[in-house]
């Protein structure tokens, strides 16, 4: 019997493996992800957290499928002066706009509401809180202000208002919602003198 020859492109058998291993590592953590939210799920993702962060190897499956929320919020700014008054600031919501408006601010409510509160987007809290300072900074009235750092903006404290939204069983219409009355401050940023030039 006689061997047929060996193709250019055949692998040798270690390189194989380290492949076979590649793919068997990257669809585990595909599965890992995609599991309900469990203990086991918790103790698997953090077990395999270490890899996947040095690998860059993380998955993320909302562009397919969002988990659904368990809260209905809005997310506004508090914004503290040096003269201890304060202001609110709420994002933009589109259930309270016209139809156009809702379509033409649809981009700041993905920004303000889908993005910015949660934890994953951390990273852009303090440049959040420089813009609300920033936009809370008249430097036209402080010229006509004989003491003009009387009442600069000290601080914006970013949070959200929420109720619960009931599970499927009690269903309820978006408009049948409470309006939020809870609130949570998931970031506050102390406003320097740099901010503000």
């Amino acid at each position: 019997m006689v061997k047929a020859p060996q193709s250019k492109n055949d692998l040798p058998p270690a390189h194989r493996l380290g492949v076979y291993l590649l793919v068997s590592i990257y669809f585990s953590i595909a599965v890992i992800t995609l599991l309900p939210k469990s203990p086991l799920e918790s103790r698997l993702i953090a077990l395999v957290s270490p890899l996947t962060q040095a690998l860059n190897l993380s998955q993320n499956w909302k562009l397919f499928s969002p988990d659904l929320r368990e809260i209905n919020f809005c997310s506004h700014a508090v914004v503290e002066f040096a003269d201890g008054t304060t202001k609110l600031y709420e994002f933009p919501r589109l259930e309270q706009m016209s139809t156009f408006d809702a379509y033409r601010r649809q981009k700041l409510c993905k920004l303000f509401q889908d993005s910015m509160p949660w934890p994953d987007f951390s990273l852009f809290w303090p440049d959040v809180g420089r813009f609300i300072a920033r936009a809370n900074f008249e430097r036209s009235d402080l010229a006509n202000q004989s003491d003009s750092a009387s009442n600069l903006p000290v601080q914006v404290s970013l949070s959200y208002n929420w109720v619960p939204v009931s599970d499927m069983d009690h269903f309820e219409k978006q408009s049948d919602l409470k309006e939020p009355n809870r609130r949570f401050t998931f970031f506050v940023y102390r406003v320097k003198p740099e901010d503000l030039k």
